[in-house]
C-alpha cells in the first residue's frame, strides 16, 4: 500500500460505527487512531417537528350554472258530462185549412159552384172585380150532412155604379138560420154541401171571378 493515493483507493460502503481514523499530532510527531464518533460526534437526536403553517385563503365562489330548460306541459284534462235535455214544449194548434180557386165568367148568365165536406164549419167568399163591375159575397156556415140544411148566414153585394158590367143573379139557396130562433126548415136542393151563383156577365167577354173556402172547425 505504500505510495498509495487516498484518490486511488476504494470507497467503503458499509456500517462506520465503531470505526477508526488515522491522525497525526499537531506537532507530526506521532500517529494515533481515533474513534470517527470521538472526531465528529454521535447523531443527534431528532429535533421537534415544525409548527403548522397558517391556512390559506378562501377560493372566488364559481359562477352560477345555467338554468334548466322548461318541462312540457301537461295533458289537457276530460271533458265533462253534457247535461240532460230539457224538456219538450208543447205543441201548437194546427193551421187553418184553405182553399182557393177562380171561375172564367162567361157572357150571360150562368151557374158557378164549388163543393166542400160535409162535419165542417167554414168561411166562404166569392170576389169579382173588373172595370166599372164588382160582385162581393161572405158567409160563415156549418155543414152537417149533404141533405140537410147547412146553418149560416151570409152576405151578397153587387157594383150598380158602373153600368153593372157583371152581378149577382142569386146565392146559395140551402143556407137558412135566424138569430136567436130555431129551425126545422127543409133543404130547398139536393146537395147541401154545394154552394151554386148565378153571375151574369155582360161584356163581350169573359172574365175572372175569385172564391175560396177557409175551414174553421
Amino acid at each position: 500500500m505504500a505510495n498509495t493515493k487516498i484518490s486511488q483507493l476504494p470507497t467503503y460502503t458499509g456500517d462506520t460505527t465503531g470505526v477508526y481514523l488515522v491522525m497525526d499530532n499537531s506537532g507530526l510527531t506521532e500517529t494515533f487512531k481515533v474513534l470517527k464518533e470521538t472526531l465528529i460526534g454521535s447523531s443527534g437526536t431528532s429535533g421537534t417537528s415544525g409548527s403548522s403553517g397558517s391556512s390559506g385563503t378562501s377560493g372566488t365562489s364559481g359562477t352560477s350554472g345555467s338554468s334548466g330548460s322548461s318541462g312540457t306541459s301537461g295533458s289537457s284534462g276530460s271533458s265533462g258530462t253534457s247535461g240532460s235535455s230539457g224538456s219538450s214544449g208543447t205543441s201548437g194548434i194546427s193551421g187553418l185549412s184553405g182553399t182557393t180557386g177562380s171561375w172564367t165568367v162567361t157572357p150571360g148568365t150562368n151557374n158557378y159552384s164549388f163543393t166542400v165536406d160535409i162535419n165542417n164549419t167554414y168561411n166562404l167568399w166569392v170576389l169579382g172585380n173588373i172595370p166599372n163591375g164588382i160582385i162581393v159575397y161572405n158567409a160563415t156556415v156549418s155543414v152537417s150532412n149533404t141533405n140537410v140544411p147547412v146553418i149560416g148566414y151570409q152576405y151578397a153585394w153587387n157594383y150598380t155604379g158602373g153600368s153593372s158590367p157583371i152581378s149577382f143573379t142569386s146565392i146559395p139557396a140551402q143556407i137558412i138560420g135566424t138569430a136567436g130562433a130555431i129551425s126545422t126548415a127543409s133543404p130547398p136542393v139536393a146537395s147541401t154541401n154545394t154552394f151554386v151563383f148565378g153571375i151574369q156577365n155582360n161584356t163581350v167577354s169573359g172574365v175572372t171571378v175569385n172564391y175560396g173556402y177557409l175551414k174553421i172547425s
